[in-house]
């Protein structure tokens, strides 16, 4: 179910973001202690014309600076209730370094928000996560 969109300025070389993709997922998939199978992780590239930076437009920020120095790489992620607050600290300070060095960027500059979903306003294949974690206990359980 975790799910993770890192938004950031288009032009980073493609090489770059598949190396974000796959250590945001080995990132996030550790603190959480989730199988990759269960999370996706996906970035999100935005043109700079259309990225507000310092009140312009980014393509005319980006005549006069860095892109390491303005852009400012925005990571949303989305975890079903009850994980305890030190994973959500962790997944804040990890994630955040992971997302700078690859791509090069001010940490600083660098902003994450988590979401938390109540399991009954989750659907997975149609179904709530809720009822449909249920089941995956209940099967567990019986296999055991």
């Amino acid at each position: 179910m975790p799910v993770c969109n890192v938004i950031v300025l288009k032009g980073h070389p493609l090489a770059t973001l598949k190396q974000l993709v796959v250590e945001c997922s080995d990132t996030l998939a550790r603190i959480i202690a989730a199988p990759k199978d269960r999370l996706e992780v996906w970035v999100t590239e935005v043109e700079p014309a259309l990225w507000g930076l310092s009140g312009q437009p980014g393509d005319e920020v980006l005549q006069t600076a860095s892109r390491a120095e303005v852009e400012m790489p925005f990571i949303r992620v989305v975890l079903l209730q009850g994980r305890p607050v030190e994973q959500h600290h962790q997944l804040i300070i990890e994630m955040t370094a992971v997302v700078a060095r690859v791509l090069g960027a001010n940490a600083e500059r660098v902003r994450l928000q988590i979401d938390e979903v109540h399991p009954d306003r989750w659907g997975i294949g149609g179904i709530p996560a809720s009822v449909r974690r249920a089941a995956e206990i209940a099967a567990r359980a019986a296999a055991a």
